[in-house]
């Protein structure tokens, strides 16, 4: 087939333009690999240049079991080039994933197109997904517009937030992978597409099936490979090394030579950090650019760390009420010490004591008079 087969997709005056444009050289690669009239440098609109994926596995940081297998079987599923499912809670790191998956796989000169499938409108989501022949609706442009999956020949699909994409458009999603081809709206001619299709949910999937939330078949399709995300309260041991990592990273980028100390490790440490990687790289970037000093101690830290660290050690201690009292009295003292840079007054005025009284408890705890 000639070059010219190529407009019986597309005849407008940009991609007749662009393919007279070509060399001899690369008309033959077009000739070669059909279907490649879709990428960015033939078909208007189809920039994929900018849908780029920066992460690789050498970016998922941790050691835990758990984490190494999760990486492990993302290397596997990259090589294979099959659908993959990534499950885990909110702030995890799936993206992370998913762009390093598309990194690790054969696709890693393709375009690697996220979809977030909660944050586009209902009414609006096929369009995005399918895009529209010229003049297809009011308000559609006279060029037309390729869809998600028209812009993601050659490489990754990545629809995330998979579970809350509507009933309506599972069906059609389906169609597209089993077809391996879309049909924009207004649209009257199929265009072929290959791209490997990467989803994640922080939902149970199989529950929604059962309910009739989401499609069984679809979910078959998917579901080639499974990779559990855990997240970082059941992986503690990573927990330090990611704080550093990032600490290192963003200190560096905002020009501040602040660190933190080991005892303030030890809190972040005992956290159970509900938002995940996300609230580590938000907590990080908050202590560095609040900082007033160049240790950062237990003291310094939000109150919400220093509180769950105290819920948190209550099981560890046996639920034992004086000693778990008497861990908080201990915190307090050091905490209120250093604020107080020392002096002693001031230091016993903040935890609300006498003089005589807070020398007491500095000598129950076994604490210097200054620290």
């Amino acid at each position: 087939m000639g070059a010219g087969g190529y407009f019986e997709h597309c005849t407008c005056l940009q991609c007749v333009q662009v393919l007279l444009d070509l060399p001899v050289r690369e008309v033959g690669m077009l000739e070669a690999r059909p279907g490649q009239l879709y990428l960015s440098r033939v078909r208007k609109g189809c920039d994929a240049s900018c849908w780029v994926a920066r992460y690789t596995l050498a970016d998922i940081y941790g050691q835990s079991p758990a984490l190494v297998q999760a990486r492990e079987l993302a290397r596997r599923a990259a090589q294979a080039e099959c659908a993959v499912l990534l499950l885990g809670e909110s702030g995890t790191g799936k993206e992370l994933f998913a762009q390093a998956i598309h990194r690790a796989s054969p696709r890693q000169a393709g375009p690697f197109v996220p979809i977030d499938c909660a944050a586009i409108p209902r009414e609006l989501l096929e369009a995005e997904l399918f895009g529209y022949a010229p003049g297809a609706f009011s308000g559609a442009t006279k060029e037309g517009k390729p869809g998600k999956f028209e812009l993601a020949h050659g490489g990754t699909v990545f629809l995330d937030e998979i579970g809350d994409m509507p009933l309506e458009m599972q069906v059609k999603l389906l169609r597209v992978l089993q077809e391996r081809q879309v049909v924009r709206i207004g649209g009257l001619a199929p265009a072929p597409v290959d791209f490997t299709v990467i989803a994640a949910t922080n939902c149970a999937l199989e529950e929604m099936a059962s309910r009739g939330q989401f499609r069984r078949d679809l979910l078959y399709r998917l579901d080639v490979v499974r990779i559990t995300i855990p997240p970082l309260r059941e992986r503690r041991e990573d927990i330090r090394l990611l704080v550093e990592d990032y600490w290192e990273r963003k200190s560096r980028e905002l020009g501040r030579e602040v660190r933190l100390s080991e005892a303030a490790l030890r809190v972040l440490e005992q956290y159970h950090w509900p938002g995940n990687v996300r609230e580590v790289v938000n907590m990080v970037e908050r202590l560095l650019v609040s900082a007033t000093k160049f240790v950062i101690e237990p003291a310094d830290l939000p109150l919400s760390l220093t509180q769950k660290r105290t819920e948190d050690a209550s099981p560890s201690l046996g639920l034992h009420l004086p000693t778990v009292v008497a861990e908080v009295e201990r915190h307090m003292l050091e905490g209120a010490l250093r604020q107080a840079q020392g002096n002693r007054n001031e230091a016993a005025r903040l935890v609300g004591l006498s003089r005589a009284s807070f020398y007491r408890k500095l000598k129950r705890h076994g604490l210097p008079r200054s620290l």
